[in-house]
This record gives structure tokens, C-alpha cells and sequence, in this order.
């Protein structure tokens, strides 16, 4: 009964969070610019140099409509203590961009993939039949380099990830180039969080664990290169066909942040779980970047300014949702382990050369090299040493 009582307050303290970030939100400025008095004559040439041109917040005549697609459950708040991450994300961007457009600008959303997978739906918003999108693990196909945040044990904390995803200049320019060659705009990174292994041979709690054991990972390079550095066997396995392979031994084990082992209820058919976090997962939101052009000035701002705040709460909800409440659920069935700082750097020593090798062939040096040295400057920023 007292869990009970201490969940329910968790999902108060969560609702609070999320509330006060739309309330913020609402607050820092009007859905429509009032326009400025005309100064008097005499003052005008003083002025004009002075006082920089205000934003244009012209909205649209007629409502537009957005379509925002997702994988998240949208179970919370009804069936649900807590939001999935994405849901959280898409609720707030919705609320932020609705309220600040005063509802000229309307976001229908679609979650629970019922629009199609990560990868179709990404393919509808580049050809322009889907809006916007929300995912994780397939963007680095359409654009190369994305995949570059993959290098495992890049990371030090969630608040390097987030800081280095909302200030980095070089992964803004980054996304820029992403826009110019996909033709979709990058609006914010939230998290699916921090990856971990999981498998029904043995506890892992150093590299040489890891021989012998069947992973099935991502059907990304990147993930099949970190598990082979390591002496694991990766086998890639689309997620919708993993509860299977795992219950009847194709694999012997994968790695996926907690929101994902409790969505497919791998603990299941899964014994052990190590927390060691080697990738930092993205909730990344991207929208058609000839839509987003077409909306006036104002609404760009908005929309920009939306993403990164509903990345926020995606950030909230994930640290809840893989922390507290839902790793409660999964730690009941599987023996967890949580890896010493020196045993966390004995994973490092031996993947993350090799993963950044592959990268620097596949995207150049000057990606990884560049890449690597913004991270290093963002943990100095935030005051943190290797």
C-alpha cells in the first residue's frame, strides 16, 4: 500500500513538472506581438539604430494543421502513473505551439506507431505527407553523420547529453547540414535513454562477459561494431520480432534503455541486466523542412522554441519513467548489476576505439575529430573532467 501512496505522489510530482513547464511556457511571450507605438519624429533616427527590428508575428488566416506521429504509448494520463517519453514530448510541443500561435496553428497527434514505423514515418515527413516526427534509431540512414552520437561511453551524465544537444554550435551547424540534404528540420533532441545490457547467460561486469553471448541489436552498423569490440556476437533484429527471438533462443540477450525493456516486457525472458549506459539514446523530433519554411517568421520561432522545450519534458519523463517507476517493475524479475566507475572504463577502453575507428571511415575525420572536441569543450563548460 505504501508504494502505492509513493507512486501516486511520483506521478503528482511529475504532473506538477509538466505542468509548470507548459505554464512557463505559456508565459514567456504572446501568442501575437502587439504592434509597437510610432516614435515621435524627432527620436526616430535615434531610434532606428538603437532598437532592433521586431520579430514579424503575423499568423496564418486560416488554421493549419500539423501532423505529429510517434511510437510512445499515449496510455497516461488515463491508464498510466506517467507519460512515455515521447508522448510527454509531443503533449508539450502541442500545448506550447497551440497556445502561442492562439490556435492558429492546430497539432494532431498520432502515437503508438498507428501511422507506421519510425523509418516509414520518417519517410513520409522527407516526402511531405507526414509533418513532423518523433523517434530513435533510424535517422542516422537518411543522414550519415547523426549516427556519430553513438560512440558508447561518449556521455559522462544526462546533463552533458542535454546541455551539448541544446548549446553546441557545431552540432547546430551539424543539423544544418542534415536540413540541406534530407529536407527535414531538426526542432529538438529528447532521450530514449541511457542503453543497457540484458541476457539469459551470465552477469556481465567487465568486456570478457560478453564472449560468446548472442546480442540482438539495431540494424545499425554502429551497434553491430560496438558489441563485436567488446567479444559479443550482435545479431540485427527488427524490435517488433525481439520478444520472440529472445523466449526462443535466437539471441541470448540485447541492449535498450529501461522505457524500452518495460514497453516490451523483456524481463520476461531475460535473467540478467547490467546498467552500464553505453549509449545515450535520442528522442530526436524533426519536421519537412518546406513546411516549416512556408510558416511565417513567428511561427518558426515558435515551432523552434517548442521542440527544444518539449525536449525537456521527454527528458523529465524519461529520467522518471527509467530511474524509478518502470525500473522498479523490470528489477523485479532479472538480477541486476551496476557496474563500478573503473569497470565502466574497462568497457570504454575496449569499444569506444573501434566504434570510432569504423566512423572515421565511414564519415572522415573531420566529423569524429570535430565531433569529440565539442563534447570535451561542453563537459569543461558544465565543469566536468575525465
Amino acid at each position: 500500500m505504501q508504494g502505492k501512496k509513493w507512486l501516486g505522489k511520483l506521478s503528482i510530482s511529475l504532473l506538477v513538472v509538466l505542468s509548470l513547464l507548459a505554464v512557463s511556457c505559456a508565459k514567456e511571450e504572446p501568442a501575437q506581438a502587439a504592434a509597437p507605438a510610432a516614435p515621435a519624429a524627432s527620436q526616430q533616427a535615434e531610434s532606428s539604430e538603437a532598437i532592433p527590428d521586431m520579430i514579424d508575428m503575423t499568423m496564418p488566416a486560416k488554421t493549419i494543421t500539423l501532423r505529429l506521429a510517434y511510437d510512445d504509448p499515449t496510455l497516461w494520463p488515463k491508464q498510466a502513473n506517467v507519460p512515455d517519453p515521447e508522448h510527454a514530448q509531443a503533449l508539450l510541443f502541442k500545448d506550447y505551439v497551440e497556445s502561442q500561435t492562439g490556435g492558429a496553428i492546430k497539432i494532431d497527434l498520432y502515437g503508438a506507431g498507428q501511422l507506421g514505423t519510425y523509418r516509414e514515418t520518417l519517410e513520409m515527413v522527407q516526402q511531405g505527407s507526414m509533418d513532423i516526427n518523433i523517434g530513435t534509431g533510424s535517422l542516422g540512414s537518411f543522414f550519415d553523420p547523426f549516427q556519430i552520437f553513438t560512440i558508447p561511453y561518449l556521455f559522462s551524465s544526462d546533463d552533458i547529453a542535454v546541455g551539448y544537444f541544446e548549446r553546441s554550435e557545431w552540432w547546430a551547424d551539424l543539423m544544418d547540414q542534415m536540413e540541406d540534404e534530407t529536407g527535414m528540420k531538426y526542432l529538438g533532441m529528447g532521450q530514449n535513454g541511457w542503453r543497457n545490457f540484458t541476457n539469459n547467460v551470465r552477469e556481465i561486469r567487465k568486456p570478457e562477459d560478453l564472449k560468446g553471448i548472442k546480442f540482438r541489436v539495431m540494424q545499425s552498423p554502429v551497434y553491430v561494431k560496438m558489441i563485436e569490440s567488446m567479444g559479443g556476437s550482435a545479431v540485427p533484429i527488427a524490435w517488433n520480432e525481439l520478444y520472440t527471438a529472445l523466449q526462443t533462443g535466437v539471441v541470448d540477450g540485447e541492449e535498450n534503455p529501461i522505457s524500452s525493456i518495460a514497453l516490451g516486457k523483456l524481463q520476461e525472458v531475460q535473467k540478467y541486466l547490467t546498467m552500464d549506459g553505453h549509449v545515450w539514446s535520442e528522442n530526436v523530433m524533426v519536421m519537412n523542412s518546406a513546411k516549416f519554411n512556408d510558416m511565417p517568421v513567428g511561427v518558426q520561432q515558435i515551432l523552434v522554441q517548442g521542440g527544444m522545450l518539449a525536449a525537456r519534458a521527454n527528458n523529465v519523463a524519461e529520467r522518471m519513467v527509467s530511474n524509478i517507476v518502470k525500473f522498479e517493475d523490470v528489477a523485479k524479475q532479472m538480477q541486476v548489476y551496476f557496474p563500478t566507475a573503473g569497470e565502466k572504463a574497462e568497457f570504454r577502453k575496449v569499444s569506444q576505439p573501434a566504434v570510432i575507428e569504423y566512423l572515421k571511415g565511414e564519415l572522415g575525420e573531420d566529423v569524429v575529430d570535430g565531433f569529440l572536441t565539442s563534447v570535451q569543450k561542453m563537459e569543461a563548460e558544465l565543469g566536468w573532467r575525465r
